[in-house]
């Protein structure tokens, strides 16, 4: 009867043993994961943005393991940049490790936030299996085809082997309207995806308005610069044609009866004295008119300086970062 007891106590064991290294196998990423975020300690800032991303249990957890770091630019361009790239690089993940360049600006409002979460996405695209990518995939397409304005150059830079994980990272980031799986599929690491893509929206805006007003005052000025010619050349035209009556007028009023009458004469005269003040007039209209254009001109170089500014804010290749006025 030991006997009995002793193989079953032990087949018992055995069976446990196989189920908890069968448990191990299938979740060694989850369990490695708690193991590696148990010693992550973030800084104040970066516990500031984990928490303001609104992640879920998961999230959280897989936010965790990859460490997060804000980097300043020279140990961030140590870990990020390639060599040959000059654009701008908010953040990065290297060696399953998140690192988000420390961008500080009152105007660039969620700029931080929406690099650490596209970041996280990566890792979370990396944790994925084939199966779970296939089931998207046709979703992500999908976003793709209809948001062309928005990712269409975007993905379109990537080789051909990266386009499937950017448009994973971007359309989660990026797009607030998601097909329903795709919602879900996010569901489970944001608890509002649309906060997400509110982060990143809110600090692109800043630099697509400068484009629009860039456009705007070019536009402007190039209309006034065509009316200021037009009128230019009316304007001399009739200086020319005024000062010819002039001399006209000069030459008769020094020739014998060239005028019938003092009273022909004067009304001559008031009549130059009309179009000299007409000319006048179109002198002072040119003036102000070259005033305003001198001032869109103006204008347009301050938001150019201010657009170049916040590039140089967000660029960690930049030789020197200033904050704008």
């Amino acid at each position: 009867m030991k006997k009995t007891w002793s193989l079953v106590i032990f087949v018992i064991s055995s069976l446990l043993l196989m189920a908890f290294v069968a448990f191990f196998a299938l979740n060694f990423a989850t369990i490695k994961d708690i193991i590696v975020g148990l010693s992550y300690h973030p800084t104040s800032e970066m516990t500031e943005i984990r928490d303001s991303l609104g992640l879920t249990a998961k999230g959280a957890r897989i936010f965790n393991a990859t460490l997060p770091e804000l980097k300043e630019k020279e140990e961030f361009n140590q870990i990020c940049r390639d060599i040959e790239s000059a654009n701008a690089i908010l953040g990065c993940y290297r060696g399953d490790r998140v690192y988000v360049y420390n961008i500080s600006s009152d105007e660039l409002v969620g700029v931080r936030e929406a690099t650490a979460a596209h970041e996280l996405l990566h890792a979370v695209y990396h944790r994925m299996s084939a199966d779970e990518k296939r089931e998207i995939r046709d979703a992500l397409i999908s976003v793709y085809q209809k948001n062309q304005e928005t990712l269409g150059e975007e993905i379109d830079i990537y080789e051909d082997d990266k386009k499937e994980e950017e448009l994973y990272v971007r359309a989660g980031t990026e797009i607030a309207e998601l097909p329903e799986i795709l919602e879900r599929h996010y569901g489970a690491i944001f608890e509002n995806q649309d906060l997400i893509a509110e982060y990143y929206h809110g600090y692109i805006k800043v630099f697509r308005e400068i484009e629009q007003k860039l456009e705007d005052l070019l536009l402007e000025a190039q209309n006034l610069e065509a009316n200021i010619t037009a009128k230019t050349a009316q304007y001399e035209s009739d200086v020319a044609a005024l000062n010819a009556e002039v001399a006209e007028y000069n030459n008769c009023a020094v020739t014998k009866n060239c005028f019938s009458s003092v009273a022909a004469a004067t009304a001559r005269r008031n009549e130059l004295t009309a179009k000299s003040d007409t000319v006048s007039a179109m002198y002072d209209e040119l003036s102000s008119l070259v005033s305003s254009y001198n001032d869109l001109v103006r204008e347009y170089n301050e938001n150019l300086l201010h657009g170049q500014a916040l590039n140089m804010v967000i660029n960690s290749a930049s030789t020197s970062v200033s904050q704008p006025e």
